[in-house]
């Protein structure tokens, strides 16, 4: 691939070598992170051999797929799902941000513990109300009893 069609793709990719050094890369790779020569430098220090297994994979590999914090502009991180596809000693990088949709899913789970939250009270408040109502019934009885 020339390397000016490689600068305008619209996804952050990155042409390695099996070192990870950066051959090249997307424009989109500028506005996302910072510039570095090698890709482990910007992959988190959790996520770094899951990035070093990803680096050791031969030409006859399959496509893989793995997720990586790499690390943004300022020293934040962001969740990517990140792809690798071996050609000639040459791997062609592409990494999908999948922050938002993991914030989406933390949001839904939060939202499902409150309504959890809220059906246990309600469960509680109604036994309450059940055990008021038997002693009341009972008070009623045993005074019409007498």
């Amino acid at each position: 691939m020339k390397t000016n069609a490689i600068e305008w793709m619209p996804v952050p990719y990155f042409k390695l070598n099996s070192r990870g050094d950066i051959l090249s890369h997307s424009k989109e790779v500028t506005t996302l992170f910072m510039p570095v020569d090698h890709f482990l430098e910007l992959v988190h220090i959790d996520d770094r051999l899951i990035a070093k297994q990803l680096l050791n994979q031969s030409s006859f590999s399959p496509p893989i797929r793995v997720s990586l914090k790499l690390n943004l502009h300022y020293g934040f991180f962001g969740l990517f799902a990140c792809t690798i596809n071996w050609q000639d000693n040459v791997g062609h990088l592409v990494c999908t941000e999948t922050t938002s949709e993991v914030m989406t899913l933390e949001r839904q789970l939060k939202a499902e513990q409150q309504i959890l939250k809220t059906k246990q009270s309600l469960v509680k408040s109604n036994d309450l109300l059940l055990k008021s109502m038997h002693q009341l019934v009972q008070k009623l009885e045993s005074t019409f009893n007498k």
